[in-house]
């Protein structure tokens, strides 16, 4: 999984705006010596106290010096005697930003700009609060309004490009990147942003080289040493990117992302214990941690159940919630009563798996006395993979609804297939397959069936029952009549393997963390054989591989991709 793209900016140090008031002030501050600067300012205060000015240049000065509460305390007394100071507000939204106050931080901003429309320092400082706050597409006006102003303003150029990946145009965040450097070419966080979003495009070797740059500019920068750790992991690095990761927690102990790679790292190698402990941190991640839901009452942590009601929450995407739900069982039968909360289609496959209710997202859950989030089951059960519950399955079609799907079937092995995941997938230009690249397929004796849901249903000219595949109990009644899945990294590769149907599954050379690294089976699933890409985008190795175990096609009819 990619790191989301860091946002923050540096401390923007404006000049002074009143140099006469302290001519020795404004050259300590324009020679870099702030705290002396601040001392010189405050001479000048005392023989101007009522000078807004001055405490305008003691605010600049403490914010360049970091003292960012000393900094709000000036701006606010500058405003107290002249409130249509913009300079004053925009100090005022820098501290507000600072601290995470994206509200305040806004609605100072918006006044600076107000009071002056054509600054683009202010226009450049609302679109980093706008940023912030998560309104990318005004963070995007804004920033674009600041460089029409002035084009060699390095911090909007920075936001400009933070925004754009943001929205998913890393092409477009690049070209800002590339003018935030070539106006401040030691623009670490610029630096580093371009080498994110270069990896973002699947440009591994590009963004190492980028973000190992702004390492070296910046050595102490804990992101970049996190992002480091992902891309290191995505080339198969892994041992490199586990000591990248520590680096960056080194540095700082709460940074969310190099937690979270690291944990990837870990998992990627079997190592569960350090892995799904560093997992946790997924909640307080900046690109994964507003998606979780915030629950009033206590959380499990491993305790007792005995006479306790516990609701589980499920997460992240349809396979996951599957791939997790063999842990529903042991709970069922520690608790007096588990309820999971989940997507509408998983309904009618979970609801009854040992005893425990499933409810819809959209519907109110029961009572509770305790709540866990369902991707944490693994740690708190100190789940290893030596002893991963139902790895020969754990879920069952519904018999009437598998008679329906095999009356519909020949009498011969029937095979299905899937070759596109969810196309919102943050990787999946990676794991899904181009366009026709199972066409070679179609001249099996074997009858192929297609479980493809989606956009890109209809592709292959193969049975399809997909219109009445509406959620996953239905899927999985058709997946039971079927000899075997051939798929690529999605919902179905989980859903077959948790049925016990035998499962080819295609991945990328930089898989997911459960199908770990250099092994065709996977602990997860005994049904499932694995087939990797030995090269990026090298999807005919595999396909090849996969189509020889399931004798579907001579392998000459699979040529390069």
């Amino acid at each position: 999984m990619t790191n989301a793209q860091q946002t923050r900016l540096p401390p923007s140090r404006p000049a002074p705006t009143y140099a006469g008031a302290a001519p020795d002030g404004a050259a300590l501050y324009r020679a870099g010596d702030y705290q002396a600067a601040c001392a010189a300012f405050e001479q000048a205060l005392r023989d101007a106290p009522a000078d807004p000015r001055c405490l305008i240049n003691l605010a600049n000065a403490h914010w360049a010096a970091g003292q960012i509460q000393r900094a709000d305390d000036y701006a606010l007394a500058a405003l107290a005697l002249a409130p249509d100071y913009a300079q004053a507000w925009m100090i005022a939204g820098a501290v507000a930003l600072a601290k995470n106050n994206h509200a305040g931080a806004l609605a100072h901003y918006h006044q600076a700009v107000a009071l002056r429309p054509n600054f683009a320092p202010a226009q450049a400082g609302l679109a980093a609060a706008l940023l912030a706050a998560g309104q990318h597409d005004a963070a995007i006006a804004a920033a674009e309004a600041a460089l029409a102003l002035q084009p060699d303003l390095a911090h909007a150029a920075y936001s400009l490009g933070c925004a754009r990946a943001a929205r998913g145009a890393h092409e477009q965040a690049i070209a800002a990147y590339d003018l935030a450097l070539s106006i401040e070419p030691r623009h670490a966080r610029a630096r580093l942003n371009r080498g994110n979003a270069l990896a973002e495009g699947g440009q591994l070797a590009a963004a190492r080289r980028d973000i190992e740059a702004a390492i070296a500019i910046q050595p102490d920068l804990p992101e970049a040493h996190a992002s480091l750790g992902f891309v290191l992991t995505a080339q198969g690095h892994v041992a490199a990117a586990r000591q990248a990761c520590r680096k960056a927690i080194a540095i700082a102990p709460d940074c969310a992302a190099a937690h979270w790679n690291f944990g990837v790292a870990c998992l990627l190698e079997g190592d569960f214990a350090a892995g799904f402990e560093a997992y946790e941190w997924r909640k307080s991640h900046p690109q994964h941690g507003r998606h979780f839901l915030r629950r009033p009452g206590p959380v499990w942590q491993g305790d007792s159940l005995a006479g306790k009601s516990l609701l589980v929450s499920a997460e992240q995407g349809f396979g996951d919630a599957i791939m997790f739900a063999r842990f529903l069982p042991t709970l069922a039968a520690r608790a007096r009563s588990v309820t999971l909360h989940c997507a509408p289609a998983l309904v009618p496959l979970l609801d009854g798996l040992a005893g425990i209710r499933a409810v819809a997202f959209e519907t109110r859950p029961p009572d509770y006395d305790l709540h866990v989030d369902q991707m944490s089951l693994a740690r708190l059960l100190a789940i290893t993979p030596a002893n991963i519950p139902g790895a020969g399955g754990y879920l069952t079609a519904q018999p009437d609804l598998r008679a329906q799907f095999a009356a519909r079937l020949p009498p011969e092995r029937n095979i299905g297939l899937v070759w596109a995941g969810n196309p919102a997938h943050h990787n999946d230009r990676n794991r899904s397959l181009p366009a026709g690249a199972l066409a070679p397929l179609q001249v099996s004796t074997a009858h192929l069936v297609s479980l493809q849901c989606g956009p890109r249903a209809g592709e292959m000219a193969i049975t399809d029952l997909t219109a009445e595949l509406t959620d996953f109990a239905r899927t999985a009644a058709l997946i039971a009549c079927l000899d075997a899945v051939l798929t690529v990294d999605s919902a179905v590769a989980h859903l077959a393997g948790a049925l016990g149907v035998p499962c080819h599954v295609l991945l990328p050379h930089a898989p997911d963390w459960r199908w770990q690294l250099h092994r065709p089976d996977t602990p997860w699933y005994r049904s499932i054989t694995l087939h990797r890409q030995p090269h990026p985008q090298d999807w005919a190795t595999p396909i090849r591989a996969a189509a020889i175990a399931l004798r579907v096609s001579p392998a000459s009819n699979i040529t390069s991709l």
